[in-house]
């Protein structure tokens, strides 16, 4: 199933067309320039003189001044460089575009364009709803802050603007499994516009983009502060979005049905979406790497209560399922230390987490009338880096996985005939570390 289920993550991720040609990074610090890079920034200061400063987008797959991609129909890729007048910086100018082809063997400044902001957020390439038309699509910064999508054609040397709108995450997907990309706005609530997700497409028979769907994203929350591509079951794509309310976070889920986006966890009244309110920081995650979205909530480990001065939280990753909120797993969750440990079933309500005050370690132990009682212990996971490793593998812990110059390691105490006590083989696959 993974394997089936991975595309359309990895459409959202990359957010972009990777065929449509490579960038240049930095091209103006590089030490060495080919004779064509050379060609094009002659061509650029040709044309619009050589008091510039280069922007570079700020997010997303393609993040140099140059970027070098095929838009139209001929053969050749055309650079597209992002730069500002220095004149005009000073007075908070807006960024420039400027389009350079190919005319008789030469690069050459052919079209340059004022975009509507002051910076470059993000870039991304996509024949929108399978139109054989590269649109181009550029997220802009505003002065105000805010972000705006212009899509862009580009036919006679000219870029066409053909659909333009505020967003705070935009990418490319194919929610409707027919192989046509589209394009995703997640927007924020605004003076005109509540939040709300659309899918930007080609109408099939005019060729004209605009907007195919949309629908609405609960308005309390303030920021949209992840989003996350995967599935809903085992062949549902849907997005998952995180959105910030008061300090907490809740997740709305968005999917398409016969071209039209639901939000099942966002229906007025409705309070499923409060089945998914937890401390912010607990961002919906695959945890399991299976494709399906996970979404993460909070519950306190045997033993503690709201009075505990110090609480250990077991971390519950749930799936969207017959339109409930169901659990898939519990799990020790440190952010902090990048790491997820999910329990085994045999655990729950049986089994609670302290600190070692002494070590700082985490220690698993059976549960028995309160965590005083609690000393039967069955597992602790440390985390060291190398001049601490060797000690530890000395005094009987066991190395799991290693990151970023650290070490994650478990010690299992003698415990005879205690069936609590887990296997290296269940220890290593419930271990995951957290990118």
């Amino acid at each position: 199933m993974l394997k089936r289920l991975l595309p359309f993550a990895a459409a959202v991720s990359l957010s972009g067309c990777s065929a449509l040609g490579a960038t240049v990074d930095s091209l103006l610090s590089a030490p060495r320039l080919s004779e064509e890079q050379t060609a094009v920034y002659n061509a650029l200061i040709a044309s619009v003189g050589p008091d510039i400063k280069l922007q570079y987008p700020r997010s997303g797959e393609y993040r140099s001044a140059f970027v070098f991609a095929d838009i139209d129909s001929e053969p050749d890729n055309e650079a597209i460089v992002f730069y500002e007048k220095a004149r005009e910086t000073e007075e908070g100018g807006n960024v420039r575009i400027n389009i350079i082809d190919r005319r008789g063997g030469e690069w050459t400044s052919v079209y340059d364009h004022a975009g509507p902001g002051t910076a470059i957020d993000r870039l991304l390439f996509s024949e929108l709803g399978g139109s054989g038309k590269t649109s181009i699509m550029i997220g802009y910064t505003l002065l105000s802050g805010e972000k705006r999508v212009q899509v862009y054609s580009y036919e006679n040397g000219i870029l066409n603007a053909e659909y333009s709108d505020i967003y705070s995450t935009m990418f490319t997907a194919d929610l409707e499994r027919d192989g046509k990309s589209k394009l995703i706005l997640v927007r924020p609530t605004s003076q005109l516009k509540k939040a709300s997700v659309s899918v930007v497409s080609a109408d099939a028979e005019t060729g004209a983009i605009t907007e195919t769907s949309s629908v609405a994203l609960n308005e309390a929350s303030t920021e949209f502060v992840n989003v996350a591509a995967g599935y809903v079951g085992t062949d549902t794509p849907a997005i998952f979005i995180d959105g910030l309310s008061g300090g907490q976070l809740t997740t709305e889920i968005i999917y398409s049905v016969n071209g039209q986006l639901r939000n099942p966890l966002y229906l007025g009244e409705s309070s499923l979406i409060e089945n998914t309110k937890r401390s912010a920081g607990y961002l919906c995650t695959d945890i399991d790497l299976d494709g399906v979205i996970e979404i993460p909530t909070l519950s306190l480990f045997p033993g503690y209560n709201q009075d505990s001065k110090t609480k250990l939280y077991s971390t519950d990753w749930n799936v969207f399922d017959n339109y409930s909120i169901m659990k898939k797993y519990s799990s020790f969750y440190n952010a902090a230390e990048g790491y997820c440990f999910i329990l085994p079933s045999r655990w729950d309500g049986v089994v609670t987490a302290q600190t070692d005050s002494a070590t700082g370690e985490v220690v698993f132990s059976k549960f028995r009338i309160d965590l005083l009682n609690s000393t039967t212990e069955l597992m602790r996971i440390a985390v060291a880096d190398e001049s601490r490793t060797a000690a530890l593998l000395e005094d009987g812990y066991m190395l799991l996985k290693s990151n970023n110059n650290l070490n994650y390691l478990v010690k299992c105490p003698d415990a005879g005939d205690e069936p609590l006590v887990l296997t290296g083989t269940e220890i290593s696959s419930n271990f995951y570390i957290m990118a």
